[in-house]
């Protein structure tokens, strides 16, 4: 399967320096603008890990964007590909890759139970004002096309959170750059792996 930053390191180290192993394959969970991907890039590289985007690999082995998906075949349909290739991701080998997964992916019991295999679950929280605000300019997510999106964001953020706070690691993302976030991270991983 492919992936980006095709490397893998057993032996990572944050920014202080300080060697952890890292056991598992982070997972990043949170809503739709929460930065999942450009954190988990920047994970990766400062890992040395494998990067995948659940979304990304729906959306280049279909041929087309999620929100073409989305409007051709149905979320039903998007959710059975989602779950297949979350399927995939969760095989990976335990402490070589950071996964983002798609803010609804967490919903499906299917989804967490195979990620929770190999995998700590890293949740990015924003609030409902900031996911629209960094979502307001972005036409590419279907389920805001709506009339009134902060009051659909209200509502999904309102049924996932409950998943999402289930996560191994919570990070308050609020308006912070993913440099920083990512250290952050790095920061609570040093604090729960072995040397």
């Amino acid at each position: 399967m492919a992936g980006r930053n095709e490397h893998s390191n057993e032996h990572c180290s944050g920014k202080a320096g300080d060697a952890f192993r890292l056991e598992k394959n982070i997972v990043l969970t949170g809503f739709m603008g929460s930065g999942k991907t450009s954190v988990g890039e920047q994970l990766a590289r400062q890992l040395g890990l494998v990067f995948y985007d659940s979304d990304e690999l729906i959306s280049r082995e279909e041929g087309t964007t999620i929100s073409r998906i989305f409007e051709e075949h149905g979320e039903t349909y998007f959710r059975r590909r989602e779950a297949e290739v979350i399927a995939r991701l969760s095989r990976q080998p335990p402490g070589t890759c950071v996964i983002a997964t798609g803010g609804g992916a967490i919903m499906r019991e299917e989804n967490r139970r195979a990620l929770k295999r190999n995998g700590l679950f890293v949740f990015l929280d924003v609030s409902a004002e900031e996911a629209y605000r960094r979502l307001a300019e972005k036409d590419d997510r279907p389920l805001l096309q709506v009339e009134d999106p902060l009051e659909a964001i209200e509502g999904l953020l309102a049924k996932r959170r409950p998943y999402y706070l289930q996560a191994d690691i919570h990070i308050e993302a609020g308006t912070k750059p993913p440099e920083r976030l990512a250290e952050e991270i790095l920061a609570e991983l040093a604090k729960i792996s072995g040397p």
